[in-house]
């Protein structure tokens, strides 16, 4: 009885050496074939995404439309309850007053970015209605 220690080593197939080096290798390179690939894969995943968030009527913009409203309602809050606040204690008044010119140019913003570009479609599609 012998000492067999390469008995259970496991014999190295050269075939899928080669094949498993020369795959790292040619991962290695990012070919212009692939980066069109790539290119083409992602262009075609944003014209998807473009056309579901093209529709006005999706869940997600109505949910934008009514949280815009609801932030120029809480401005409007504001400015009438600083208004009626006046008639009982004027020094809070002031405060909600402040508050609300603090938080204005937010508000307006929210309201430009979400209902602006129903706006200025409108205008531009009247001004091509002239032109013709």
């Amino acid at each position: 009885m012998g000492l067999n220690i390469f008995k259970n080593l496991i014999k190295i197939n050269p075939q899928k050496v080669f094949d498993t080096v020369a795959s790292g290798v040619d991962e290695a390179f990012y070919t212009k074939e692939e980066q069109s690939d790539d290119a083409r894969k992602v262009y075609q995943d944003y014209f998807e995404w473009y056309k579901t968030t093209l529709e006005e009527s999706t869940v997600r913009s109505i949910t934008r439309r009514i949280l815009a409203i609801l932030f120029a309602a809480c401005y409007l809050l504001l400015i009438i309850a600083s208004a009626v606040a006046y008639k009982f204690d004027p020094e809070y008044s002031s405060f909600l007053w402040e508050v609300s010119k603090t938080i204005g140019p937010y508000v307006g913003g929210i309201m430009l970015f979400y209902f602006g570009y129903y706006g200025v479609k409108n205008v531009v599609k009247e001004n091509n209605k002239k032109k013709r």
